[in-house]
């Protein structure tokens, strides 16, 4: 028979192209990747093996037997690889877990096992194709090989199907244009047995994955030229399903912002793709990923890490250069090894956070390496975040009410709320532990609500029916996250409204950090409470930088002494000087002053003599539950006998 090698020939040289083009521009090893890369060098050997076995076919009486028997072996076999593979490589497109993903996992391997059996069978049973007399002769199984390979058809449409939600149109028309073009390619072969076909269909499907899904810049930062976020957690994947060690060396920048406001943002970038190439060059391609602007991870086999922290180390002691600024770096490296200090993604970003956060205020060059100290602390930590929630899930929170006392009046007129935690397991969790990890984990919002309920509650049920009290209002510490929601003032005054309360009993208290951080919108809150009469008190004056701009900028009704400033007016003369002056200017804005930490008779004397309005203290009064407070509060004011039996 005299064969046409037209179409073989012509895919030969498109085989020949892309795997030049492959193996010269290295892509991000992910499997499919991989996979491609297997199919690739399949479809080509088959095509070849296709041409090779043709031309001994057509040659039988100068081609010895045994050439021939191989060649049309290896076609066979390369021609069932590649369907399985092109399989294996939607599968991986898909990207299908659990149950469903094992079992399409099976219904691929099944038909290649068996197709493979079969060829392996066939130079002795003959099942798929037999020489007899120098000549080439199918078997009587010869049409399983097309039952076979529009199974795989049929399955690459199903993946489609199934994935259709989370697949892209592109590969969708891709598959579905190769299955109606290889079909009919296979009809027309079966027809025409001298047309050879069979690598200008599967040369089709490649060169259209190629193009449209073989990007060498996918998984590539394009500012660094480092892998980016999604190349990382592809290798992260990788390493946890894996039983090897692994270390993921960060390597943090910390001031990044202050080198984009002194540069400007082209010249950061280039500084930051300056050590992008560093890191690439000393680590190599494709182990270093970009994950943040200014955080770069490095993927390195157990026992290098020493060696490549020390380099990084002698390379950020000098200087970086960039349009002839020279700019010194101050870097973080954080080591972590797997699987000895994280076994999921998700206890792995926890615990670079972690260290990453007690970083930040340490000197130029900071080390952390995970030690039996920082797991203490960091499982600790992670205690009490759960503690948190199930106080939030169950309502275990507990309020104390601490007094303020009115110099003028000899009698409190006012309380601070203060939140508490007693957990089963872990006991008392103090609250400069759980309140810092509550605001950064975003719950700080809904322990704000939960204590705000339970103010109004207490206001209704003891204060509004027992005037005699004398207690006017209530302080209520307000966090940050809450004043950045426009809708603040919607979200209270229900709760005020469920429980009767007057908005004046209700004082909100922010600190400098919560009133800098949106400025406008909470000068606006502020506008819009005090339509209702509801107040704002400025907590922990003196502390961090706040100072008298924010008292001229915001309509503060109430002004609290940080009780370290108070401290430090009895014990240094300087800030006693500094202290007097705050209090004066204070007074002539006409604005009551609340002294925090006051603990004994002669700080509050000396205060008094002052002019303060009112001390808040261990001396008049600790943060006490609600009952205790109320009798706390009843004998200072004498109240009457049968309160609260009624």
């Amino acid at each position: 028979m005299q064969y046409n090698y037209d179409f073989e020939i012509m895919s030969l040289v498109i085989f020949v192209v892309i795997s030049g083009h492959f193996l010269l521009i290295r892509q991000f090893p992910t499997v499919k990747s991989k996979v491609f890369g297997r199919l690739l060098g399949v479809c080509l050997g088959e095509c070849i093996a296709n041409i090779l076995s043709c031309i001994g076919l057509a040659n039988a009486a100068i081609v010895p037997l045994i050439w021939n028997e191989l060649f049309t072996f290896a076609f066979f076999a390369l021609e069932g690889a590649a369907s399985y593979l092109m399989f294996r490589y939607m599968e991986e497109v898909c990207s299908f877990s659990g149950v469903a993903g094992r079992m399409i996992k099976y219904m691929g391997k099944v038909p290649f096992f068996f197709f493979e059996i079969m060829l392996l069978a066939t130079p002795w049973m003959g099942f798929f194709f037999y020489f007899k007399d120098g000549s080439y002769y199918q078997g009587n199984f010869a049409w399983f090989g097309y039952v076979y390979i529009g199974y795989y058809f049929f399955m690459n449409l199903l993946l489609i199907f199934l994935g259709r939600a989370r697949i892209e149109t592109r590969i969708k028309v891709i598959v579905i244009l190769y299955s109606i073009v290889a079909v009919l390619m296979v009809v027309l072969q079966y027809e025409r047995k001298e047309m050879l076909l069979t690598s200008a269909a599967n040369m089709l499907f490649i060169l259209m994955i190629f193009m449209a899904m073989q990007n060498p810049s996918a998984y590539i930062d394009s500012e660094t030229g480092t892998s980016d976020e999604q190349a990382f957690l592809i290798q992260m994947k990788n390493v946890t399903e894996q039983s090897g060690k692994k270390v993921f060396l960060v390597v943090h920048i910390r001031q990044m912002h202050h080198i984009e406001m002194l540069l400007g943002y082209e010249n950061s970038r280039r500084l930051l793709a300056e050590v992008g190439h560093y890191l690439t060059a000393l680590c190599g391609k494709f182990c270093v990923s970009r994950n943040a602007e200014d955080t770069f991870t490095i993927l390195l086999d157990e026992g290098k890490e020493e060696h490549i922290k020390g380099q990084i180390k002698k390379r950020f002691e000098q200087d970086f250069h960039v349009s002839g600024n020279s700019i010194s770096l101050n870097e973080v490296m954080i080591t972590l090894h797997y699987p000895r200090d994280f076994c999921s993604l998700a206890e792995y970003r926890a615990l670079y956070g972690y260290l990453l956060e007690a970083a930040q205020n340490s000197g130029k060059q900071v080390f952390f390496e995970v030690d039996e100290a920082v797991k203490k602390d960091y499982y600790r930590r992670n205690k009490v975040e759960q503690a948190v929630d199930r106080a939030i899930t169950e309502n275990r929170f507990e309020v104390y009410y601490q007094p303020i006392y009115s110099l003028k009046e000899k009698c409190v007129v006012s309380l601070e709320a203060l939140v508490r935690l007693k957990d089963e397991k872990l006991g008392a969790i103090p609250p400069d532990e759980f309140i810092p990890l509550a605001e950064q984990n975003g719950t700080i919002t809904q322990i704000s609500e939960i204590v705000l309920e339970e103010c109004c509650r207490f206001l209704a049920k003891h204060v509004l029916p027992n005037p005699s009290l004398g207690i006017r209002t209530i302080h209520v510490n307000i966090a940050a996250a809450q004043c950045l929601n426009r809708n603040l003032k919607e979200s209270i005054l229900p709760v005020l409204e469920r429980y009767y309360v007057p908005a004046h009993m209700i004082t909100l208290e922010l600190t400098e950090r919560t009133a800098v951080e949106a400025p406008k919108l909470m000068l606006w809150h502020m506008q819009e409470f005090g339509k209702i009469g509801m107040g704002f008190a400025m907590d922990d004056y003196g502390s961090g930088n706040s100072n008298c701009s924010y008292l001229i900028r915001f309509p503060f009704r109430e002004i609290k002494i940080d009780k370290d400033m108070t401290w430090s007016y009895f014990e240094n003369p300087t800030a006693k000087i500094v202290i007097e002056n705050e209090i004066k200017t204070i007074q002539k804005l006409g604005l009551p002053l609340i002294m925090e930490g006051v603990e004994k008779k002669e700080q509050s004397d000396a205060l008094e003599a002052l002019g303060v309005d009112m001390i808040q203290g261990y001396y008049y009064g600790k943060p006490m539950p609600e009952t205790e407070c109320l009798r706390y509060i009843r004998r200072m004011h004498s109240a009457k006998e049968d309160y609260g039996k009624s």
